[in-house]
């Protein structure tokens, strides 16, 4: 018989000569729309936590140190980029690191979804780098510096998009993002609010502006600035190594260091390159000790009677199958 190939592989056949009861055509509609309720539900309670925690510490709990840098952005306007430029010129040169939100956190994210404790955040050495997407009225303040990277609007709305249908699962165009941009609704709100809310700051001595159209142009003479800013010490034999590090060539080819992806396997201690162990046959006797050995024993002969890796494991035919053929 030949196979229907143009079915979604999710279409489920019902078998032959069998069909679904009104009741349970009904009892499968609401079930399924229990499950949207709850997962809405539960959405909102989690983004409730995750405000309530980013409060909590963020707020109440997080004191900031003359020395810490807050380098802030809308998404998708250098951020990463900068995150790389700040850990180069406060480590000369480092690179040791899985990912850069492990030596320059995510500010809100790494509270929200407890990545690192208060304590951990504390533990952090000087100079502190911390990246985020808050608003002026949401950031930490304190005698600290803050750096706010700007873009133009236009391409921040196409990077975004880029994003959101390769990290977000977004399905529809570019004209469908483009008004939900235009809205502010997308993650992190209004980008107009976002740059407006930090520009009516910009007298602030504390807080250097810079344009990523200019990081673009001449990075040489926006890492001298950023330098001077933070007070960085940097020799000039350092200097050339540095600028070298911060190329986009250069993160391109190390580009797991920088991915969102990656930062998620991090933040959840996920470890790579360990799904297929090892293919070995009998390890789990190095690990059951003879009472956990003795249980497991005892239930499956239970429920599957008894065997091993040298015996013939015999299935009993099942008396209420069917003799026809398939």
């Amino acid at each position: 018989m030949t196979e229907n190939h143009s079915k979604s592989k999710f279409h489920f056949d019902t078998p032959e000569g069998v069909s679904k009861s009104s009741a349970e055509k009904i009892a499968s509609s609401l079930l399924k729309g229990c499950a949207e309720i709850l997962k809405g539900g539960i959405g909102i309670l989690t983004e409730t936590v995750q405000f309530m925690e980013l409060f909590r510490v963020g707020r109440l709990d997080f004191v900031p140190r003359a020395d810490d840098i807050f380098l802030v952005t809308y998404p998708r306007s250098g951020t990463t980029w900068m995150q790389m430029i700040l850990y180069q010129l406060a480590s000369r040169g480092n690179m040791d690191f899985t990912h850069i939100c492990q030596v320059a956190p995510w500010f809100e994210r790494v509270i929200s979804f407890n990545v690192m404790s208060a304590e951990a955040i504390e533990a952090i050495l000087s100079p502190r780098i911390f990246k985020s997407h808050l608003s002026y009225r949401w950031i930490p303040k304190g005698q600290c510096r803050y750096i706010y990277v700007m873009r133009n609007g236009k391409d921040v709305a196409v990077s975004f998009f880029h994003f959101y249908k390769s990290h977000l699962g977004f399905k529809g165009d570019f004209s469908e993002f483009f008004d939900l941009f235009m809205a502010g609704k997308v993650q992190f709100g209004s980008w107009f609010k976002h740059v407006s809310g930090w520009l009516e700051h910009r007298d602030n001595p504390n807080i250097l502006f810079l344009e990523y159209e200019n990081l673009i142009q001449d990075l040489e003479g926006c890492l001298r600035r950023i330098i001077q800013f933070c007070g960085f010490d940097v020799s000039s034999e350092q200097f050339p190594e540095i600028m070298e590090k911060c190329s986009f060539a250069f993160m391109k080819k190390h580009e797991s260091k920088f991915d969102h992806i990656t930062a998620t396997i991090w933040e959840k201690g996920y470890k790579q390159n360990a799904f297929l162990r090892k293919g070995e046959i009998g390890s789990a006797k190095t690990y059951l000790n003879e009472g956990q050995e003795k249980l497991f024993e005892q239930k499956s002969e239970k429920y599957i009677g008894k065997f091993g890796a040298n015996d013939d494991l015999h299935i009993p035919a099942n008396p209420h199958s069917s003799t026809r053929n398939p």
